[in-house]
């Protein structure tokens, strides 16, 4: 295949910034597709299957993958199972005899908010949204959510390392708004592949040819390529090249352009010098850019060409690499791993490969559709069940995932059950605070379009026109709202956290009244009508803890929790204590609690 640029002029238009909205002022091959019709029609099967009852045979008592029989097939086969995850993994579960973990509906609610929203649920949504006549149409309502996009949208975010300092925001916008049609269903995961793969987003993020070509690999292939293939690869990465733009607004940024490696002097294809920008690892594929006016280029750029001058037709002819790759069986089995590895906190995919042969033809035929993939897992039996397993060690597909919460959604949660006032971060710009300040050499003052923009994102201005940093500055200790300077976040469990997050709940709940500015209100964390005066008893103590349990841990206390909460009221001092000096210590105890980390 040969793919070869024409030198039409078609450039009206091309140097127009007018109009370029603060709010959203994404520009880039994002803005060129998904503007149709979904791909698929979002009814997506399989989340109505019922747990079945293990085959009646000793279950095996190995560890590791369970060969399946003929009479295990055939059981199988037998159940009428939709889910693709649930069809694959049973040879290696029921049909071995081994049975699923029940959970309960709380359980499986909050795994499932945190999972999909990026929180925790309350109470409310408990009853309602996670009560839907099937699982399928709970987890459907939550595809449809901003949420979920915006949960999805920082993971590439991270994958992409967005930086304000070494790539232009506007493309940091647009891989972002791409990101959000991936997750809407307008753009087929092959599709998606294709565009980012030559998005400036990650063309301008490294520095060689071998560099794209190996981020690529790593992207949708979820390996380094071979030497082989890394330069094969790189052929097709031949016009790419790193640069300056000077944005109308904010000054000179980064920003990804074109150069014309395999052209004569006359900008014709040169025969000596088209193997440069010719790929033959996977078929005959050359890929040849000629120029025309707009490769005019200024000082060190000479002779290239500004990556915002690129018409439709280009883009698409750039796109190459990332259609080659998603041509591979490789791609798309990556492709489910990874959400399976998202959800149920290891490979699957690995260990029963059955299950991905089924993910992999259950988002074929939804023709790409990246929804229909979190549907099928976060709807199949081994992602609802019960973290407690009779057998931990052997099969992890017969008991649920356990997870560590991330810093965003555990701080989100904080947030919405107790009130505390904190700003934000915006993945899309990992540096805001170059915007706020007036920059004679960037071109820009406050009060301008620099400013506007920062304020229209999701970052925090305070009445002082002072960004609100005290969520990134916590968030950042721990692990989230990563800068992106060279590495993204780190997850870690230390002592240092956790004296940052006990530090925080003492403030929150002030355990010894004694009325710190974020102290959140009493009447949060008393049952409704109930007085901060009330005097403490077993029946209100019962009635705080079960106040509190609902509220943070979107659950019902067990006994256990109300046997203690009764002990704790009988020892309470001084004496006789007030409902205030009971909940203030109990919130301390259920927000450092481990179930705040983990899910």
């Amino acid at each position: 295949m040969t793919v070869i640029a024409g030198t039409a002029l078609a450039i009206v238009g091309c140097r127009s910034v007018e109009g370029i909205d603060p709010a959203n002022p994404a520009r880039g091959p994002g803005s060129l597709v998904g503007n149709g019709e979904p791909v698929s029609d979002g009814d997506f099967v399989g989340g109505a299957d019922a747990a079945p009852a293990p085959r009646d045979v000793a279950p095996p008592a190995g560890e590791g993958y369970v060969e399946c029989d003929t009479a295990c097939q055939a059981y199988c086969d037998s159940l009428g199972l939709e889910n693709p995850i649930n069809r694959g993994v049973c040879p290696a579960m029921w049909g071995a005899g081994l049975a699923s973990a029940p959970i309960d509906r709380p359980e499986a609610c909050r795994r499932l908010y945190v999972d999909m929203v990026g929180r925790f649920p309350n109470p409310d949504e408990v009853n309602t949204v996670c009560n839907r006549a099937s699982w399928g149409e709970t987890v459907k309502e939550l595809l449809a959510t901003d949420e979920f996009l915006l949960v999805n949208q920082r993971r590439w975010a991270d994958k992409l390392l967005y930086n304000n300092r070494s790539v232009n925001l506007e493309r940091a916008y647009d891989m972002d708004n791409l990101v959000g049609k991936a997750y809407r269903g307008q753009v087929g995961w092959d599709l998606f592949a294709a565009v980012t793969a030559a998005h400036p987003i990650l063309t301008r993020r490294h520095d060689t040819d071998g560099d794209r070509a190996d981020a690529t690999f790593k992207l949708f292939m979820g390996r380094p390529p071979y030497a082989s293939e890394r330069s094969d690869l790189g052929r097709l990465y031949a016009h790419w090249t790193n640069g300056y733009f000077d944005h109308p607004y904010i000054g000179r940024v980064p920003d990804a352009f074109i150069r014309y490696p395999c052209v004569d002097d006359n900008g014709d294809p040169d025969p000596e010098n088209e193997g440069q920008c010719t790929s033959i690892k996977w078929g005959h594929n050359q890929l040849i850019l000629t120029p025309d006016l707009r490769a005019e280029g200024q000082g060190e750029q000479e002779g290239t060409m500004w990556s915002g001058h690129l018409t439709a037709d280009e883009w698409a002819q750039l796109q190459l690499p990332g259609r080659l790759l998603s041509e591979e069986t490789a791609f798309w089995e990556f492709a489910v791993d990874e959400a399976m590895e998202q959800y149920f906190g290891y490979d699957l995919g690995t260990e029963v490969p059955e299950v991905r042969h089924e993910m992999v033809e259950y988002l074929l035929n939804y023709n790409g559709d990246i929804r229909a993939v979190h549907f099928a897992i976060a709807t199949s039996i081994p992602y609802l069940q019960s973290t407690q397993a009779s057998n931990p060690e052997a099969y992890p597909w017969t008991y649920g995932p356990l997870k560590q919460i991330e810093v965003e959604p555990w701080l989100d949660s904080l947030k919405r059950t107790t009130g505390m006032r904190m700003g934000q971060c915006d993945h899309r710009i990992s540096h805001p605070e170059d915007y706020l300040e007036d920059d004679e050499d960037m071109g820009f003052t406050v009060g301008g379009w620099a400013f506007a923009l920062i304020k229209e994102s999701r970052w925090v201005i305070d009445d002082n026109r002072e960004l609100v940093t005290d969520y990134r500055n916590l968030a950042r200790t721990l692990g989230g709202c990563p800068a992106n300077e060279i590495g993204g976040r780190f997850t870690t469990i230390s002592i240092l956290n956790t004296a940052l997050q006990e530090g925080m709940m003492v403030e929150l709940c002030d355990p010894g009244v004694v009325g710190t500015s974020d102290q959140i209100d009493i009447a949060a964390l008393l049952p409704t009508g109930m007085s901060p005066n009330t005097a403490l008893s077993d029946e209100v103590a019962e009635q705080i803890v079960t106040r509190q349990t609902r509220l943070f841990l979107s659950r019902e206390p067990n006994q256990e929790e109300l046997d203690e909460a009764r002990a704790a009221a009988a020892a309470c001092t001084p004496a006789p204590c007030d409902a205030e000096s009971f909940a203030r210590p109990v919130c301390f105890a259920v927000l450092s609690s481990s179930e705040m980390l983990f899910y």
